[in-house]
């Protein structure tokens, strides 16, 4: 089956408001009613006006971002939409691989970078690099929590515990399996220990948890769901296919290499499913899933040391935004907790389900277990 882009998949889903879809389509015009102009005073505090005349005077602000193509075009085009006299320095990678050079650089007083669009982790382990959000939050639209709701109730997620530092945008269940329906008829699997049948022996594939991830994730999951020894009877003992590539385990299962597919992100099944891929995702009754936030998590770099402290702040403003919040979630096909920006392209299978127990990885509480089941996965499936 001949793999296609995700912005060809994405640009399929002409489910969403057609206003907000014209508002991160590549060159499309602002539609009505969105910050396609900059901010202006009316309603915001008097020190709004300052802070966005003094990033146009910095011109631009430097993103360490998802490394995803399409959110970087999203991002990018969308900020510059709203405020086009401030360029977007976008630098796709993983937190993780820049701390170091963060760390040497606050020594000497200067980042190179404003701020991060991650993960959860390792901007919960890395606080002290980071600046308290709320102070900034100046524009009437960014600063109003009522718009928020996640399964933490009411309000902006906070992940860390002083609710400062790191704010989490999105939440979507992970952890559902991946079927071909032409191999394993729908209803056959109901829960994960089905999978550990002779039948399915060499038929499984999924992303690798050996390395940070979707993978890692779902694999830690199961740990502290259902053991260590379940994961090794299931990852060892069934001989799962594992890959690093994203992509890959949903074009296994489509073309029917494999008939099962673990840990694979959305927006590549739907893609497939585009293609008319006899595919099925969902849920299982013993571990129905995990929390995730995904790439949906926003962390400011110490002010008195970023390169363009206005216009970061500006670009966190703009983010929680309803149109900084579509241009974010719609190209990873996940669901805002900004409760006014629209869902209907949000796959179902990653929609949290009323009643249904999830655990919630995000938190800076689960961190501590998270460490010591990521290293318990790491022992099961050796280097």
């Amino acid at each position: 089956m001949e793999r296609i882009t995700r912005r060809a998949a994405l640009g399929t889903l002409a489910t969403a408001s057609a206003g907000l879809l014209a508002a991160c389509a590549p060159g499309a015009p602002a539609p009505a009613g969105s910050a396609a102009a900059p901010a202006a005073s009316g309603g915001a505090p008097a020190g709004w006006d300052a802070v966005v005349r003094d990033a146009r005077k910095e011109g631009a602000v430097a993103l360490i971002g998802p490394v995803t193509q399409e959110i970087r075009v999203s991002l990018s085009e969308g900020f510059n939409r709203a405020y086009p006299d401030i360029a977007v320095e976008y630098t796709p990678g993983v937190l993780a691989a820049f701390v170091p050079q963060l760390r040497a650089e606050l020594e000497r007083g200067k980042l190179s970078y404003d701020l991060t669009v991650s993960g959860s982790s390792n901007l919960l382990e890395n606080k002290d690099l980071l600046e308290p959000l709320p102070p900034l939050l100046l524009a009437p639209e960014a600063s109003d929590a009522s718009k928020w709701t996640s399964s933490k109730g009411p309000g902006f997620k906070w992940d860390d515990q002083e609710r400062q530092y790191v704010l989490q945008m999105s939440e979507w269940v992970s952890g559902y399996i991946l079927i071909n329906t032409t191999l394993v008829p729908p209803g056959t699997l109901t829960t994960w220990k089905d999978l550990r049948k002779a039948e399915y022996r060499g038929k499984i594939a999924a992303h690798d948890p050996r390395g940070a991830g979707a993978g890692q994730a779902v694999a830690s999951y199961l740990v502290y769901k259902l053991g260590e020894q379940y994961v090794t009877d299931l990852y060892r003992g069934q001989d799962v296919a594992l890959t690093r590539d994203y992509a890959q385990v949903g074009d296994w299962v489509a073309q029917g290499r494999y008939a099962i597919g673990i840990a694979q992100t959305s927006d590549r099944i739907e893609a497939l499913r585009k293609e008319n891929a006899p595919l099925s995702a969902y849920s299982l009754a013993d571990a129905p899933g995990q929390l995730s936030g995904g790439f949906s998590v926003v962390g400011l770099f110490r002010t008195q040391s970023v390169p363009h402290p206005n216009a970061a702040t500006v670009f966190l403003n703009w983010l929680l935004t309803r149109d900084g919040q579509y241009a974010l979630n719609y190209p990873q096909l996940q669901g805002s907790l900004r409760q006014d920006v629209p869902r209907n392209y949000v796959p179902d299978y990653i929609i949290p389900k009323p009643g249904v127990e999830y655990v919630d990885t995000y938190g800076e509480d689960f961190v501590s277990i998270r460490n010591n089941i990521s290293a318990q996965v790491a022992a099961i499936m050796g280097r």
